[in-house]
């Protein structure tokens, strides 16, 4: 609205438009500049208060030592107030003498000239003074005539440091009033020049603009006839790039329909991958004890029942990955005891295999609402890294820790492997896609990536990896590397 409206006023409008606001910014300028040098003065006036404070102090401090000091001592002598009264008045002077010293040489303190010389013989007096102060609040007594000798060159003292301050901030604040004064003439004499500054800038701007109103008058008929003729073909130009456009849109969404698939297709394989290792692993025991002639049924029985399970379970890992693309998915209650003991059972065979322990700490079950089937797998994940970091470790005492606690906001899960930890370097990457320390042929690089996913966008929690030490249940402290998945407890999750 705005833009159209200025478009309809015409060329002298907007030039009156132009000096109306010259004008007007340049009176703003002008009462600010006063009202900015009026705070200053008023600043300066304030200042002048904070200078006349220390006399104020010192005039307190006299009437301490005249009233509260040698008045009440005089009148404990003549008989008008008994001991403990003037003993009472005189250690409350004491206490407010000492604070309004303080106060004041906190303020200032001069360390030469005048004033320097006259406070060295108040702080000898007060020296002195303290001195007869306490003999008389311990004995009772005191020299009368030397305490009035040294209260009243006390009070000449600092009456001449109350007429020195004085003398001092006024000659302070004639100054200031003379710089003010200079700089009111100063201001006065730029807004003159800024106004006829400002005068000659519009005539020659109302000048300029003519010419270029014109030049510009020109050059609009020309602008115009040139859009005139590129207009008659940018309808056509438009269609061709639109369909351009939608061509390039379905190319992309088709790329990342594969792009999602090869994805899916990569975790199945690495969910496979141990699965299928551990079902190779039955067939050969089958086949030793078929071949040494201790072939049981029911050493059949237990091994195809194994099988069987992992078979399930590769089953389920289609549909789970299937699933895990979908945002309509619900959460169901479920059991972390159960959920690490079937990720440590699909793993059984390979911890035999490579003589590996694995201890699980659970001091109570605890249900919540979530995806059994993927937090199997982000458990499952870890525990093949552990490992494979022990198959090749040096370590003779191989274990796996896994320890389940309850906090108030959530569940921690902790697995820890004795395998050496992860090399620093690595830590920061080590949940990026694609990223893996194995052999192209023993991993993708994605069963971290995906543990992250499943844990922080499909359950709200959160997974890190670090290193640490730890005994593992033994008096020897090893390098562990550790995984921590934090699952918060909703409210809904405390009822269960």
């Amino acid at each position: 609205m705005n833009t159209r409206f200025l478009d309809r006023l015409g060329f002298f409008t907007k030039t009156k438009l132009l000096i109306f606001v010259i004008f007007f910014s340049m009176i703003t300028i002008i009462v600010s500049s006063q009202y900015s040098i009026f705070i200053f003065k008023n600043d300066i006036d304030t200042l002048f208060q904070k200078r006349t404070l220390s006399v104020v102090k010192l005039e307190n401090i006299k009437d301490l030592y005249k009233i509260n000091v040698f008045e009440t001592v005089n009148q404990y002598k003549s008989g008008e107030i008994n001991l403990n009264q003037a003993k009472e008045v005189i250690t409350l002077a004491k206490e407010l003498l000492d604070k309004e010293w303080e106060c004041y040489f906190q303020k200032q303190y001069p360390k030469k000239g005048f004033e320097s010389l006259v406070i060295e013989n108040v702080l000898k007096l007060r020296k002195r003074i303290n001195s007869q102060i306490e003999k008389f609040l311990n004995t009772s007594q005191v020299d009368f005539k030397e305490l009035k000798n040294d209260v009243n060159t006390i009070n000449i003292y600092l009456s001449e440091l109350i007429n020195f301050n004085i003398k001092k901030a006024v000659e302070q604040k004639e100054k200031t009033d003379k710089r003010f004064s200079f700089i009111i003439k100063a201001s006065v004499l730029s807004i003159v020049i800024v106004s006829v500054f400002s005068i000659t800038l519009i005539i020659l701007i109302v000048e300029n603009f003519k010419k270029v109103h014109i030049d510009l008058e020109e050059k609009v008929r020309e602008k115009t006839k040139e859009l005139e003729e590129i207009n008659k073909n940018l309808e056509k130009r438009i269609k061709k790039a639109v369909e351009e456009n939608r061509r390039k849109d379905k190319i992309m969404f088709q790329q990342s329909k594969l792009a999602a698939m090869g994805e899916m297709l990569q975790n199945i394989a690495h969910q496979w991958r141990q699965p299928l290792g551990s079902i190779s692993l039955i067939l050969q025991s089958i086949k030793l004890k078929n071949e040494m002639n201790k072939l049981t049924p029911e050493f059949v029985d237990k091994k195809t029942d194994e099988a069987l399970l992992l078979a399930e379970n590769m089953s389920k890992t289609i549909d789970d990955f299937k699933n895990f693309f979908r945002p309509d998915k619900t959460k169901k209650t479920l059991s972390i005891k159960e959920c690490i003991c079937h990720s440590k059972q699909l793993v059984s065979h390979m911890l035999e295999k490579y003589k590996i322990k694995i201890d699980v700490s659970i001091k109570e079950d605890i249900t919540i609402l979530g995806y059994k089937n993927e937090l199997s797998h982000v458990c499952l994940n870890i525990l093949n890294n552990a490992i494979d970091s022990l198959k090749t470790s040096d370590v003779e005492d191989k274990k796996i820790l896994i320890i389940v606690k309850k906090e108030k906001k959530g569940i921690i899960i902790s697995i820890i492997d004795n395998g050496g930890g992860i090399k620093e370097e690595n830590l920061e990457k080590i949940f990026e896609p694609y990223f893996t320390t194995k052999l192209k042929d023993k991993g993708s690089g994605i069963g971290l990536y995906m543990a992250k996913q499943i844990i922080e966008k499909h359950m709200g929690g959160k997974i890190k990896a670090l290193n640490i030490k730890h005994k593992m249940g033994t008096n020897i402290m090893y390098n562990c590397a550790m995984f921590e998945i934090f699952i918060p407890i909703k409210a809904e999750n405390e009822k269960l």
